[in-house]
């Protein structure tokens, strides 16, 4: 689910700053999922283009739900381990020799999500159906927060804006154990 969710924001904004005239894009692929960094510390981003990267994957714990039951559809109760909720943060960099045209595809990019920031199967072709929908809201980082964050990746500072990704959600819907519903109560006296 995760690398469906990127593919296709990735396919988002691609197609949005394919029709920006002024960034008069022929390459196929100015924007690619990679990383930041191969491991010999050279760049993974292509030249002139924009790299889209997971840089952390945040568990969503206030919407967890606590029903760890649900009831079968033959009327037995299942129990079923609750679905994790994941928040992702995805960084989007700008790697092109031309400084200004770095800029100018990320203000295209945070003008795409400015007017489109919520998507649904229903919206957004190639999203998983299992996916109710996915708000994709800026992060601001500080200075300090940024340095730590390129130096985690490994790679000198480029343009770049980060966004949280919220609520995709995983259920394996493995069933640990099942067995009838309750369907009354019998007090028992104390002896």
């Amino acid at each position: 689910m995760i690398d469906n969710s990127l593919e296709v924001l990735k396919n988002a904004v691609h197609d949005y700053l394919a029709r920006l005239p002024q960034l008069n894009i022929t390459s196929e692929t100015p924007v690619q999922l990679t990383h930041v960094c191969k491991p010999d510390g050279t760049m993974a981003i292509n030249d002139n283009s924009l790299g889209l990267t997971l840089v952390n994957i945040e568990e969503e714990r206030v919407v967890k739900s606590q029903q760890p039951f649900i009831k079968a559809q033959n009327g037995r109760v299942l129990h079923v381990n609750p679905e994790i909720k994941l928040n992702l943060y995805i960084l989007f960099s700008a790697n092109f020799t031309q400084y200004k045209t770095g800029l100018e595809f990320l203000s295209g990019t945070i003008r795409f999500f400015q007017s489109k920031n919520v998507f649904t199967p229903n919206d957004t072709p190639g999203l998983d159906p299992k996916i109710e929908k996915l708000i994709v809201e800026m992060e601001s980082l500080n200075l300090e927060q940024q340095h730590h964050l390129w130096g985690l990746l490994g790679a000198k500072y480029l343009p770049s804006v980060m966004y949280r990704v919220r609520m995709i959600a995983i259920q394996e819907a493995l069933a640990a154990d099942e067995g009838p519903p309750i369907t009354g109560l019998r007090i028992v006296e104390p002896i």
